[in-house]
């Protein structure tokens, strides 16, 4: 597998993640400063996400590094 390649998609990975955690955490200060009902709500699905987006990009990561193993 080409390493140049493989860099690339996981600096790619990384952009999203980042973009995605980012996006969570301005929806969740936005909800909890507005005052909704559901701001526990969002808060609490923002703290699960910081910790299972970056595990969902590593899992992809690693099949992708696994299925590009041989070419």
């Amino acid at each position: 597998m080409d390493e140049k390649k493989f860099k690339k998609v996981r600096q790619i990975a990384a952009i999203i993640g980042i973009i995605l955690l980012v996006g969570m955490y301005v929806v969740a200060i936005i909800a909890a400063v507005g005052k909704s009902e559901n701001s526990k709500a969002i808060f609490k699905l923002a703290i699960y996400c910081t910790f299972v987006v970056p595990i969902i990009i590593y899992l992809m990561q690693l099949v992708y590094k696994l299925i590009n193993r041989d070419k």
